[in-house]
């Protein structure tokens, strides 16, 4: 029987990388990015014998996601495995940031990851099968100073999926958190450029989009409620709980305080 997944951020990497291991085992896989043209370029790009179908969707639209969810529920199609990938980054100091930008963020990490989980997790849970499968952060176990919005966004991805496993895992359906270091992708372009002059960009090696979407599918065959990837987030995450506040914020501080935060 041929697998279904719903990836969201698709067109580039993490999503479009997952999407390829996704189609080259076999699956059918509906793709879902913003942008039509790099969506299609990116789905003719990828081999396989079935072709994955696309959808252009704002998912930071509300109107437009509910359309999207609404479209789906009218075709009953409910996928095996949602992967919520999309998704945008902000740094920089959070007084000082563009709320426009804030607010796209956070509609997008926040409030389209919440709201795809919710729909997915009622058909699954109908049906007694599925993965859901959410990108998280190694940083959303602790506050991040200039990257605050931003981590504070995955700090509610990775508390949401933790729980949906919990309850969901009775209905024979697996929710996992992913959580990378930094990730080598063109997401969220004036937060990457910020990125850049941090000390931690300066100490600590990214990821490539294909080891996250590796994981990915390891979550999925394995079900596992929670992914931490390479010794960087290990470590991020490990000692978050037991480090005094004071300290771990001036030292995320130091980690995260770029040359424009500092400017």
């Amino acid at each position: 029987m041929t697998k279904t997944y719903l990836i969201t951020g698709a067109s580039e990497g993490i999503g479009l990388e997952t999407a390829r291991l996704a189609v080259a085992s076999g699956a059918a896989v509906l793709m879902v990015a913003r942008d039509a043209a790099k969506l299609q370029a990116a789905a003719n790009g990828l081999p396989g014998a079935i072709r994955p179908q696309i959808v252009a969707v704002d998912l930071a639209d509300p109107q437009a996601l509910n359309a999207f969810i609404a479209a789906l529920d009218a075709q009953g199609y409910v996928p095996e495995v949602l992967v919520n990938n999309a998704g945008h980054g902000a740094s920089g100091a959070f007084a000082d940031a563009d709320w426009a930008k804030i607010d796209v963020m956070l509609r997008l990490n926040i409030n389209a990851l919440a709201r795809l989980s919710h729909w997915a997790a009622r058909g699954m849970k109908a049906r007694k099968s599925g993965s859901i499968v959410n990108l998280s952060a190694a940083v959303a176990t602790r506050p991040t100073p200039y990257f605050a919005a931003y981590a504070a966004s995955k700090a509610f991805v990775t508390n949401l999926s933790i729980a949906m496993f919990s309850e969901l895992r009775a209905y024979g359906v697996s929710v996992s958190a992913i959580h990378p270091p930094a990730v080598r992708t063109s997401f969220g372009t004036a937060g990457k450029a910020d990125l850049k002059t941090t000390l931690v960009h300066k100490l600590f090696p990214t990821v490539g989009p294909k080891t996250v979407a590796r994981a990915v599918m390891s979550a999925v065959r394995r079900r596992r409620r929670s992914v931490i990837i390479g010794p960087v987030a290990a470590i991020v995450m490990g000692t978050a709980p037991i480090l005094p506040r004071g300290f771990d914020l001036a030292f995320m501080t130091l980690l995260f305080k770029g040359k424009r935060a500092a400017a």
